[in-house]
């Protein structure tokens, strides 16, 4: 029977081995970390309970091909709907609704009247999405050489206040700034969210490495064991290098990872001992995009030489921060919630309010995510820990005394940054199948239908390769891949020419309600 590697085990990596293995293929796969997920895993310090996370995690509607895998594996019930983004600024004693469900006709007034900006502003912030979504006059090759920035501001419409709203919104779903964000990009996650909006997003109720990974992990060993395949994990095992013969990939240098090579800052653990092993069949490289480009030898950019714009690619930490509280903080909710005005783009989730097994009594637990790490993502872990905590005291109700310092936990993710989907980055993106025969890519950044970075993304990628090689072999059934829905591009763009003198009415009071707040402040500077 076929014989496939794959290397990586984030939820790329982890699609591909599920339906290869169903088409009759052994499975080894390779983990240069202890634990299964990636960027969507969950790992332990060995001596401590508490998980840790890349970042907390949204999953929407539209991640059909995710939902399919959580039926399989018995993970779907792990699941809580939440209508609601929260949002704070400096001192609130409660978190305010920021975001209801939008796109959904239901919830437009609610979302107008939020009071975090001024209805007109809000209302032009939502008109240019739909705007956006149903654009036919700019190709999508003019889409993805245009930022969201410039698109917005190209808009007659829009205002200082709109453009601020959709630029705080976007930070948070690209973790990158609109004037560097592919517009294309941008329309695929908005159109795709807004053919489904209710509910906004769904939380998991534990970890991701036990509500996700470990169910998966035993539903492939069960699998295999069904189907009478082979299929092996090897942990701490990383890729050093390809070697090809004939222009195929038939070796791999491997390396023993003495330590967990994305769990720490700014380290680049060296393997303790290296060693060649043969690759009999095909090899699945579903690894992110700066390792990507490290294999790219040579030797393997002379056989494939589009592998080599993976360099050209543009990925951001995000630094995380568990926080852990020896008491309850008051006015949080279950809602991930953005801290509106914060220096290094805060948000957070209350994990202690959404994990299922938390202690009744126990104290606040905050996953915290900076999305502007660049700022503070080279100070010692202990600094960037009091930086963070010391910015969330300007949102949060807490003493420093309150805080349970032994648990605290910071990640920069520094080695484990996510892909931006920056302007014209589309070309420099691989697909699933290169020149060389033997070799597969997946990984959110690849080149799918789904084009923006998210769950569904990776997901896609996998069942991608996967298909590919399939189809190489000629065996089994197609691969069933589910295309999210979006409404026609004609629906929204009629609708947005019909809002249009709408939007220049929103703009006109905007614009009038800007003047007299300026006038106002001028002649009463205290208030």
């Amino acid at each position: 029977m076929p014989e496939v590697i794959i290397v990586g085990s984030g939820l790329a990596g982890i699609s591909a081995a599920t339906r290869l293995m169903e088409q009759g293929f052994d499975i080894t796969l390779y983990e240069q970390n202890n634990f299964l997920g990636g960027k969507l895993g969950a790992h332990r310090d060995s001596d401590k309970p508490d998980p840790h996370e890349h970042c907390y995690h949204m999953y929407l509607n539209w991640y059909n091909n995710f939902w399919q895998f959580m039926a399989e594996i018995g993970a779907a019930d792990k699941f809580i709907p939440s209508t609601v983004i929260g949002c704070r600024f400096p001192g609130d004693k409660q978190t305010r609704p920021y975001l209801t469900n939008p796109g959904s006709p239901a919830t437009i007034l609610t979302n107008m009247l939020n009071g975090v900006a001024s209805p007109a502003d809000q209302f032009l912030s939502a008109y240019s999405l739909l705007d956006l979504i149903g654009t036919q006059s700019m190709s999508g090759a003019v889409l993805e050489q245009t930022s969201v920035s410039n698109f917005f501001r190209s808009r007659g419409y829009s205002t200082e206040g709109s453009l601020t709203a959709s630029a705080r919104t976007l930070a948070e779903a690209f973790a990158s700034p609109s004037y560097l964000s592919s517009a294309r990009s941008y329309q695929s996650l908005v159109k795709y969210g807004y053919r489904n909006p209710t509910p906004s997003l769904w939380l998991l109720t534990q970890n991701t490495n036990d509500g996700i990974f470990e169910p998966w992990r035993r539903h492939l060993e069960a699998r295999a064991k069904e189907l009478k395949r082979r299929f092996k994990i090897h942990f701490q095992m990383r890729v050093e290098s390809l070697h090809l013969t004939d222009g195929e990939v038939r070796e791999l240098t491997l390396g023993e990872m003495p330590e967990e090579p994305t769990t720490d800052r700014n380290v680049d653990p060296k393997p303790s001992k290296t060693w060649k092993v043969n690759v009999p069949g095909d090899l699945v490289l579903a690894v992110p995009p700066g390792p990507l480009g490290r294999l790219v030898s040579p030797e393997v950019a002379a056989c494939a030489p589009k592998l080599e714009t993976v360099r050209e690619l543009r990925s951001e930490p995000m630094i995380s921060l568990d926080a852990y509280f020896k008491c309850r903080i008051p006015g949080l909710t279950k809602s991930i919630t953005l801290l509106l005005g914060s220096k290094y783009n805060l948000s957070l989730l209350d994990i202690s309010q959404v994990w299922k097994e938390w202690p009744e009594g126990g104290g606040t637990a905050l996953n915290v995510i900076s999305s502007n790490a660049d700022l503070i993502a080279d100070y010692p872990k202990e600094v960037i820990r009091e930086i963070m905590l010391k910015e969330l005291q300007r949102f949060l109700d807490f003493k420093l005394d309150d805080v349970d310092y032994d648990r605290c936990h910071v990640q920069t993710n520094v080695g484990e940054e996510l892909f931006v989907n920056q302007v014209g980055s589309w070309d420099s993106r691989p697909k699933a199948v290169c020149e060389i025969p033997n070799l597969f890519l997946a990984g959110d950044f690849c080149q799918t239908f789904v084009d923006v970075v998210t769950v569904e993304g990776a997901v896609v990628s996998g069942l991608l390769a996967a298909e590919a090689l399939r189809r190489k072999h000629k065996i089994g059934a197609p691969i069933d891949i589910i295309q999210p829905d979006s409404y026609p591009a004609f629906l929204p763009a009629a609708l947005a020419a019909a809002l249009r003198p709408a939007a220049f009415a929103a703009k006109a009071v905007s614009m009038a309600d800007s003047m007299m707040r300026s006038n106002f402040s001028r002649i009463f500077p205290n208030g």
